[in-house]
């Protein structure tokens, strides 16, 4: 834990400049106009950008408030997809559907592109420093060798930090065509919580290890 932790921190300013630049580099070629910013966070320093976004005028965000709620209530009703699928578009139009009447009623969301890239950055940079010990404490409830726990934690920040580096591209790319009322769906949905899915992939994989492992280790669990 403590080894993969090490490699986090020393390599964290350069995979956070790698994430502004991946990002910078992908919204000039697609000519959107952006500019980055210095931001001092922890032992690091951010380059959070500001973009364009799309303006979407009052009779578009009732639209979609309606849209939304249309889809939340057919699909509360019609029951022929499987519940988890109905359950995730519910949320999602939940979301989207509430950051379109509240941009409604209030005219902007309280936070800007400038705000959101920052949030990323530093939310992505928490993640990254949180993966090593959560996932070294969780590992260290199953008699996995040391080699297999610094392995699992590897392999699951080795998995995450790309992941942050395109995700925060394609989100920045995505708001500039649908404007602020996807911001809150991106991040909740898409955000620390998609953070999660490497880490029960790479579990899966590893429980099949430690299978075995339980097998030829039953003294360590009292088994007789």
């Amino acid at each position: 834990m403590l080894v993969v932790e090490f490699f986090v921190i020393f390599f964290a300013q350069r995979a956070l400049d790698l994430m502004s630049s991946f990002a910078l580099t992908g919204t000039r070629f697609s000519g959107i106009n952006v500019r980055s910013f210095s931001d001092p966070f922890l032992f690091v320093t951010l380059h959070p950008m500001t973009f364009e976004m799309r303006h979407i005028d009052w009779f578009a965000l009732l639209v979609v408030t309606l849209v939304c709620a249309l889809i939340v209530v057919g699909l509360s009703v019609w029951t022929a997809l499987v519940a988890p699928l109905r359950f995730f578009i519910n949320l999602n139009a939940s979301l989207v559907g509430g950051a379109a009447l509240f941009l409604f009623l209030s005219g902007h969301l309280g936070y800007d592109s400038a705000a959101f890239s920052q949030l990323m950055l530093r939310t992505a940079l928490v993640t990254w420093l949180v993966i090593p010990v959560f996932v070294g404490f969780f590992a260290s409830l199953f008699p996995f060798t040391v080699v297999e726990r610094i392995m699992f934690i590897a392999l699951t920040v080795a998995w995450d930090v790309p992941l942050s580096i395109v995700r925060y591209a394609c989100f920045i790319l995505i708001l500039v065509q649908t404007g602020a009322i996807a911001m809150t769906d991106l991040y909740f949905i898409f955000g620390p919580l998609l953070d999660v899915v490497p880490v029960i992939c790479f579990l899966s994989i590893l429980l099949v290890r430690f299978a075995r492992a339980l097998e030829s280790r039953r003294a360590a669990w009292g088994i007789s």
